[in-house]
C-alpha cells in the first residue's frame, strides 16, 4: 500500500514538474517573441512619437545597412531611360524638365501595358544607367517575362528604379504593392515634411527640420514599412484623422519617400508617394539620380554669383549709385573675402570691375 502512495506522490510531482517547465518554456517563449516583433516594428513605433526636430533620436545610424553589389556606371551608359503616361503628361514633363535643366541625358518612352521592353544592352554594354517609372505600377504589375527581363538587367549591370506614385481616385486606396512587404496608403493630405538626416541618396538636399504646413494637394501616398530593407527619405504627418485607414495614425510620422536598399533582390530603387509639385521632391529626384548612377549624373555644389556693374557709373551724378551705394557695395564685398570665398575682378574695356564669387554649398 504504502509502495503506491509513493508511486502516486512521486507521480504528481512529475506532473508538476513538467506543467512547471512548460509554463516556463511559454513566458521565454512568448518573452522573446515579443521583442522579436518589438524590435521588427522599432522604426514605426519610435517614428510615431518623435517630431521632425528630433529625427536624430531616430535608429537609422544604429542599423547596419549592408551594401548591395556596388553600382558601376562604366556597365552603362550615362542616360536615364524614361517611362512616361503619354507623351504630354504633366509628372512625366516635370521629369523631362528636371533632367534637361540638369543636363543628363535621356530616352523617353511610353510606358508599355503589354508588350516588349526597348532594347537594353548593345555591345554587352548597358545602354541605360537608371530607369525612371512616372507610374510606378506600370513597373509593378509588368507581365512576369517582361519583369523579369528588365530585373535581370538591373542585377547585372547594376541599374536602379526610380518611380512615383499618385493616387487617381477621391476615395482613400490602401493597397500592398506586388512583391514588396510594404503596404501603401494613397490619397492623403499631409503636413509638416522633414528629411530622414541618415539616408545616403543626399548631396545637394539637407536636412534640417522644415517649417511646419500643409504640402500641397491630397493625393499623397504614403508608405507603411517595418523592414530593415527600406529606409524613409521623407517624412510627413497626416492633415486630417477623417476616413483614415486603421494603421494609420495622425500624429505619426510617415514615409512619403522611400529608398529600397536592394538588399532583397539586389536592386535599389525610390519611390515617391506623389508628384514633383513639391519643391523637395525635386530636390530629393536629383540626388535620387545621382547616388543611383553612381554618381555619372550629378551636379556640383559650387555655385557661382556673377555681379555685374556695368556702365553703372556713366551719367550724372546722384541719378544711379550715390557715395552711400558705393560704400556698402565695398562693403558686402569686403565680407566676402573674409569668408574666404573664391573671389576674381574682371576689368573690360570701358567698364567697372565684374566680380565672380565661387562658393559652395554647405
Amino acid at each position: 500500500m504504502s509502495f503506491v502512495m509513493k508511486l502516486h506522490r512521486h507521480f504528481q510531482r512529475t506532473v508538476i514538474v513538467l506543467a512547471t517547465f512548460c509554463m516556463v518554456s511559454i513566458v521565454i517563449s512568448a518573452y522573446y517573441l515579443y521583442n522579436g516583433y518589438k524590435q521588427e516594428n522599432e522604426l514605426s513605433e519610435i517614428s510615431s512619437e518623435v517630431e521632425c526636430g528630433d529625427l536624430q533620436l531616430l535608429p537609422y545610424k544604429l542599423m547596419e545597412l549592408k551594401a548591395v553589389k556596388p553600382i558601376d556606371p562604366m556597365r552603362t551608359d550615362p542616360i536615364v531611360l524614361v517611362f512616361v503616361e503619354s507623351q504630354y503628361s504633366t509628372l512625366g514633363q516635370d521629369i523631362i524638365t528636371i533632367l534637361e535643366s540638369s543636363r543628363f541625358q535621356y530616352h523617353i518612352e511610353i510606358a508599355p501595358a503589354k508588350g516588349d521592353l526597348p532594347v537594353l544592352i548593345d555591345k554587352n554594354k548597358g545602354k541605360y544607367v537608371l530607369i525612371v517609372y512616372e507610374n510606378i505600377l506600370k513597373y509593378v504589375n509588368m507581365d512576369s517575362w517582361n519583369k523579369g527581363l528588365l530585373d535581370k538587367y538591373c542585377i547585372e549591370y547594376g541599374v536602379s528604379v526610380i518611380g512615383f506614385h499618385k493616387g487617381s481616385e477621391n476615395s482613400l486606396q490602401s493597397i500592398q504593392f506586388k512583391g514588396f512587404p510594404f503596404h501603401v496608403h494613397g490619397n492623403l493630405g499631409v503636413k509638416d515634411c522633414c528629411v530622414n538626416p541618415h539616408s545616403p541618396l543626399l548631396h545637394v538636399t539637407k536636412s534640417s527640420k522644415l517649417d511646419k504646413g500643409p504640402l500641397p494637394g491630397n493625393d499623397w501616398t504614403v508608405f507603411q514599412i517595418n523592414h530593415s530593407a527600406y529606409q524613409p527619405v521623407i517624412f510627413a504627418k497626416i492633415k486630417t484623422t477623417e476616413n483614415l485607414p486603421l494603421p494609420i495614425t495622425k500624429n505619426a510620422l510617415h514615409a512619403t519617400v522611400v529608398h529600397d536598399l536592394g538588399l532583397h533582390d539586389g536592386i535599389q530603387r525610390v519611390l515617391f508617394g506623389s508628384n514633383l509639385n513639391f519643391w523637395l521632391h525635386k530636390l530629393i529626384f536629383i540626388d535620387a539620380v545621382s547616388f543611383l548612377s553612381g554618381k555619372k549624373l550629378t551636379l556640383s555644389l559650387d555655385r557661382y554669383i556673377l555681379v555685374d556693374i556695368d556702365d553703372i557709373f556713366v551719367g550724372k551724378e546722384g541719378t544711379r549709385m550715390n557715395v552711400n551705394d558705393v560704400q556698402h557695395f565695398i562693403l558686402v564685398f569686403e565680407n566676402f573675402l573674409h569668408a574666404k570665398l573664391n573671389y576674381r575682378e574682371d576689368l573690360e574695356p570701358a567698364a567697372a570691375p565684374v566680380p565672380v564669387i565661387v562658393t559652395k554649398l554647405l
